[in-house]
């Protein structure tokens, strides 16, 4: 059984409140209808979504054999904006909870925890959507970044100690952070050595970091359009592009429990975005989707 996973930040209403213009909401319709119909995602992760955006991307995008699972609740005056768009006949939720952690008076959304399970199998992944704050108002390397990257690996670790082995654990979203900052690399633990992972399963293992640079190659005589990152920004001294969405997996996922991890379907997803794509000044859209793929044994064999 397969099961592929995105997370895609819209845009469409950032802490909730609601910008998008009516084309500017259909076309996110069609990015979602790309996604689950001609790419097959069985579990869509959205960010900078309302309730509302939720329930009308799933109505107007026709997807009747997937329900939403809202995310957006408020906590005093945090207001999450994550949500899900999954297949029924793929995955079921059996339990959800907002992470929120304090710095002096100040709170702050850690994740939205959402545990899911597939037909016939024998224990539920366990998924965390992240939306981290901006680098306007959480600055690079700051406190309050080391402190998400502490309280959601506190997270992790009290899924870990239901278990007896490592669990399935995924973690998706967008972090505003990249994968070699501080917060996902030192508090998190999020590695791109996949045998130091296999070696210490406390580790989890972090594909993205694959993605921080171009990617298509240069061939003498013949530029080639190219992205090198998930989201792009107006400035930069050294690069106008970073990669902050990223699917992050326990170390389950590289060959030692019921599902594994399938990287060739782990990519940033080239959205052909209208009005000049994310790096136009003129269009709200300005990430990419990513997405991974994995899968399990059946009585039949691998289904890849």
């Amino acid at each position: 059984m397969q099961i592929s996973l995105a997370w895609w930040n819209t845009s469409l209403s950032p802490l909730g409140k609601p910008r998008a213009t009516e084309q500017e909401k259909a076309f996110a319709v069609q990015v979602v209808r790309f996604l689950t119909e001609a790419l097959g995602v069985d579990c869509l992760a959205l960010g900078e979504v309302t309730a509302a955006d939720l329930g009308d991307l799933l109505q107007e995008s026709g997807l009747r054999d997937y329900a939403y699972h809202d995310g957006t609740l408020r906590f005093g005056r945090l207001q999450f904006d994550t949500g899900l768009i999954y297949r029924l006949t793929k995955l079921r939720v059996l339990h959800s909870l907002s992470i929120v952690t304090k710095r002096g008076n100040h709170s702050l959304k850690v994740a939205n925890r959402v545990d899911l399970l597939a037909p016939d199998s024998r224990s539920p992944l366990h998924l965390f959507v992240s939306h981290w704050p901006s680098r306007l108002w959480c600055e690079e390397n700051g406190a309050n970044r080391h402190l998400l990257g502490i309280r959601l690996r506190d997270a992790v670790e009290e899924v870990s100690g239901l278990y007896e082995r490592q669990p399935s654990t995924i973690l998706m979203g967008d972090y505003n952070d990249e994968p070699f900052d501080s917060s996902l690399s030192g508090q998190l633990l999020a590695a791109r050595d996949r045998k130091l992972v296999r070696k210490n399963p406390q580790l989890l293992y972090n594909p993205f970091w694959r993605h921080l640079g171009e990617q298509e190659p240069h061939i003498p005589g013949k530029p080639r359009e190219s992205v090198c990152g998930t989201c792009h920004s107006r400035s930069g001294l050294t690069t106008r592009w970073h990669t902050f969405d990223q699917i992050m997996f326990s170390s389950a996922f590289l060959g030692s429990n019921e599902w594994e991890l399938d990287e060739r379907g782990t990519q940033i997803v080239r959205i052909p975005f209208p009005n000049g794509g994310v790096s136009s000044s003129r269009n709200i859209f300005d990430h990419y989707p990513v997405a991974s793929v994995i899968y399990r044994e059946t009585q039949h064999g691998k289904l890849c």
